[in-house]
């Protein structure tokens, strides 16, 4: 799940495969296998092909619903539908058989929602899981069931993980009979969907979230570009992307999940993204911070969530039992004190909660982040490296010699810094007509009233000035970009408007959404460009006469010539349309303007609808 440019980071991570200056020293001695299956105790496809396959759908389907037959915790059930009609599984494993939302709420335990195969080639997480099922079903382990409800989705991009090919992922070794692709059938990568909800592989997700209300989330991936001994990296959201319980519950139990890695035979590091690709001595960075990936957004919801990048160049036997040694080590850590888990997701939501109340002090909600300069050093265990030149592009390429560790103390770039914050508001309220903005904002789970009268509100507006859209597409979207401009003002606002308030869990997500400034909203992502568009235009010959008569005022005249001072403007045609008709009684004072205002107030009465909106 490299986030350096795509076409760079290929050529980059197949050349360096291909181009070692070397032949590669003889690998590390395999981990010895302590966990086969008992005798009677099934193997899983992925086992019983002693690891060249994963399962298919349809057979992973079978592996679960024979477990479910001997054991009566594990559940399993469909929660959406792909873009090619398949049914979207999920597996949930319960001592106490809560099987809904509402039943495992009840027990006070956290949720812990894992996820496997959003992009689908990279499928570790789905083998890693069905070999701990399969030893829950059969006896082994059942004390990591004391400290939470598992949901567990072992296949997200069903369509994707079907178009399986050997050739699917050329920097991974294996599976070797076949991985599947990257995105869904529309060509979709999943895991940039979290915010604008485009597919409805993610809308069906977020409705799981919204349901659960998981108090974590691991998110399993596979990771290439750079060679080195780890064969599983972890990034995490911290503080301040993290709210300060989040980040706290992190720092005290991930050390101890990842020592079960350890235990286990392999090497853990963070998620390595080279600050320089040909120079690992410049150190790294760990993760992202826009929540159109999953581990922002789960952060955003007030849960602790733990990106799981294996190592593609590793075995695929090695990166499996690797997985499956951290969900293991994660949920026990989980068990030893699973109130502390569910505190700290719900301390956040509260302090969300409090900072958006009417009488609440003010305070600000931030949208992006940046690397913060200083970095921690690590202790990097890469490999052996050469430069030399690519026959391919002509460049400096690095070489690896894998298996032969060249240890070296570098820069690790994971503390993030606030590089823009805006004022919190009390709510938005959103005009009606706009099914974009209200689709998504239901689909997030979130709370949203409907209002029943007009009202006159305290508010900011909202408009962008010199909208510019992306060169090209991205994610079959066109992104947008503007001046943005705030201005105070006493609005009214229609009947049929949305009311979201400020006081909610999930505040953030909306926020995320509606600041056009944040890097996924709905403005960004190039979904409310007809606000900048203009609807109608005045005939020249109208425009003509009117102007003759304006200029009859001295001020008006003199304020034209002085335009027409600049040579640019004078040979520009547009903009002499535009400067007149802009100062017409006739020209439309809504271009620009967003279709919902932020309240600086919350009225203190006015009428809504009786019940909450949302997913409730």
């Amino acid at each position: 799940m490299r986030r350096l440019p795509a076409v760079a980071a290929s050529i980059l991570s197949a050349l360096s495969f291909a181009l070692a200056a070397a032949p590669a020293a003889a690998p590390p001695a395999p981990v010895r296998d302590k966990t086969r299956p008992a005798a009677g105790v099934p193997a899983t496809p992925a086992e019983a092909a002693a690891y060249e396959a994963t399962p298919s759908y349809d057979e992973t389907l079978a592996f679960v619903r024979r477990l479910a037959a001997v054991d009566p915790s594990i559940k399993l059930g469909f929660y959406g539908v792909s873009g090619q009609g398949r049914p979207m599984p999920y597996v949930v494993v319960s001592k106490e058989r809560a099987f809904e939302p509402a039943a495992a709420a009840r027990l006070g335990k956290p949720v812990a929602l894992i996820v496997s195969g959003i992009h689908s080639g990279e499928i570790d997480g789905k083998d890693a899981m069905l070999a701990i099922a399969r030893d829950w079903a059969y006896g082994k382990d059942r004390v990591l069931l004391d400290g939470a409800t598992v949901v567990w989705i072992p296949i997200f991009n069903v369509d994707g993980h079907e178009n399986s090919s050997p050739y699917n992922r050329p920097n991974q070794d294996g599976p070797k009979r076949g991985m599947g692709f990257r995105t869904n059938a529309a060509g979709l990568d999943l895991n940039r969907d979290h915010m604008k909800l485009a597919s409805p592989e993610m809308r069906a997700l977020v409705k799981l979230v919204a349901a659960w209300r998981p108090q974590i989330h691991v998110d399993n991936h596979v990771t290439d570009g750079c060679e080195f001994a780890w064969t599983l990296t972890y990034g995490v959201a911290e503080a301040p992307v993290a709210p300060a319980p989040i980040d706290a519950w992190l720092k005290a139990h991930l050390p101890a999940a990842l020592d079960e890695v350890h235990r286990a035979g392999y090497k853990t590091g963070p998620y390595v993204e080279l600050e320089d690709g040909n120079d690992p001595s410049k150190g790294f960075g760990s993760g992202p911070s826009e929540p159109r990936f999953s581990t922002a957004y789960f952060t955003l919801r007030n849960a602790v969530s733990i990106l799981v990048e294996n190592h593609s160049y590793k075995p695929y036997k090695d990166r499996v039992r690797a997985n499956e040694a951290f969900l293991r080590g994660l949920l026990r850590e989980i068990g030893r004190d699973p109130h502390a888990l569910v505190a700290a997701s719900a301390a956040a939501a509260r302090q969300e909660v409090a900072l958006g109340r009417p009488d609440a002090p003010p305070s600000t909600i931030a949208l992006k982040y940046e690397n913060d300069p200083k970095a921690d050093t690590i202790r990097f265990d890469v490999y052996r490296r050469s430069l030399g030149t690519s026959v391919v592009t002509g460049k400096p390429i690095v070489a690896y010699e894998r298996g032969v560790e060249d240890p070296i103390d570098v820069p690790w770039f994971h503390r993030l810094h606030v590089s823009l914050a805006v004022p919190r508001p009390r709510g938005y309220v959103v005009r009606p007509g706009w099914p974009q903005i209200e689709e998504r904002l239901r689909a997030h789970g979130l709370v949203v009233r409907r209002l029943a009268a007009p009202a006159e509100v305290e508010a900011e507006t909202l408009r962008v000035d010199d909208l510019q859209l992306e060169g090209r597409s991205y994610q079959g979207l066109v992104g947008a970009r503007g001046k943005i401009s705030r201005r105070a003002a006493r609005v009214v606002v229609p009947a049929g408007s949305l009311f979201v308030p400020a006081d909610q869990p999930d505040f953030a997500v909306a926020a995320n959404l509606l600041e056009p400034e944040s890097p996924d909203s709905l403005f960004a992502w190039g979904l409310l460009d007809s606000v900048a568009e203009r609807k109608e235009y005045i005939d020249p010959r109208v425009l003509e006469a009117w102007v003759r008569e304006a200029l009859k005022d001295p001020k008006t005249a003199e304020a034209w010539k002085a335009a027409l001072a600049e040579p640019r403007f004078a040979a520009d045609e547009r903009a002499r349309y535009l400067w007149w008709y802009q100062r017409t009684p006739y020209y439309d004072r809504t271009i620009g303007e967003f279709p919902y205002v932020r309240l600086t107030a919350v009225p203190s009465s006015w009428k809504l609808d009786p019940a909450p909106g949302g997913a409730r």
